[in-house]
């Protein structure tokens, strides 16, 4: 009996002892599938609750979108226009008259030299001979017009003379006579060409005033000098036609005038007989200068 329990009893411990040693290797040595799992990288799955336990979920509030204030709309770059590049000044042309087909206002001088005579039925008649003689003129000219046609007074302060030569009881008398006087020409002038250089005619009437003048006179060798005095016989007052041509030089803006008049006395208001009337005849020659008014 004691044998036997005891067999019995290492039988039980033996069958025990087996029974915990295959558990706890069964525990211990992962299975079939946990390998595999393992070896494939698949995550073993986790138990899921019970469904009737509530799952809270917790949501989390998104936060609110903040407005960004939007950007203002980029002003379009203002493009500079391109800075002109500085160009050379051209010079301005010449202008030998007033601007193309317009109305332009010239003033200016004129001066020169007179060789003047007169003429007389009486003097004629009678064999005294007249010589001319050289004297000088020069005044204030006005031009106004365009570029062909203009009109051009002026006051000149000229100077006539002349010498008279006549036999006298066997013996010579020689006579010269100087006048001063003022003289207002008004012409009609016509200019010829497009260039800085221009040719141009004129012609027009004069009238004329005797301010003071000197007689001088020698005869048998004795010379006597008279101022002449005007009253109300004499020929102070003198007209008469003239006429001319020259060139015109382009200075600039200016015009330089070389020019040749001829005036031709017709009348006077000298209380004698017609026959006794002088009448003067007188060549100029003379240079002037002409300046544009108001930029013409």
């Amino acid at each position: 009996m004691n044998k036997l329990s005891t067999l019995l009893l290492c039988a039980a411990l033996f069958v025990t002892g087996f029974s915990q040693t295959t558990l706890a290797q069964t525990q211990s040595t992962p299975s079939m599938q946990e390998q595999y799992d393992k070896l494939h990288g698949i995550k073993p799955k986790t138990p899921t609750t019970d469904k009737s336990k509530e799952k809270t979920k917790t949501t989390t509030q998104k936060p609110e979108k903040t407005t960004t204030p939007s950007k203002p709309p980029k002003q379009a770059k203002t493009v500079e226009p391109a800075k002109p590049k500085p160009t050379k000044p051209i010079p301005a042309p010449a202008p030998a008259m007033a601007s193309e087909g317009g109305f332009g206002v010239k003033i200016g001088l004129r001066g020169g030299v007179n060789y003047s005579s007169i003429t007389s039925d009486a003097i004629t008649a009678s064999g005294i001979t007249v010589d001319p003689l050289l004297g000088y003129h020069g005044g204030l000219v006005v031009e106004l017009g365009g570029k062909t046609f203009s009109v051009q007074p002026e006051i000149l302060y000229s100077q006539t003379a002349y010498k008279i030569s006549a036999s006298q009881a066997g013996s010579l008398l020689v006579g010269e006579s100087r006048l001063n006087s003022v003289t207002v020409p008004l012409l009609f002038k016509v200019s010829l060409g497009n260039g800085p250089t221009k040719f141009f005619i004129n012609a027009g009437g004069f009238g004329s005033y005797a301010l003071s003048g000197k007689a001088k006179t020698t005869f048998s060798g004795i010379t006597t000098t008279t101022d002449l005095k005007f009253d109300s016989g004499d020929q102070r007052l003198e007209y008469g036609a003239v006429g001319g041509a020259g060139v015109a030089l382009g200075l600039g803006r200016a015009q330089l005038l070389i020019e040749g008049r001829y005036y031709y006395g017709l009348g006077s208001n000298g209380d004698v007989p017609a026959a006794s009337k002088m009448f003067t005849r007188n060549i100029q020659g003379s240079v002037g200068l002409l300046i544009p008014l108001g930029g013409n």
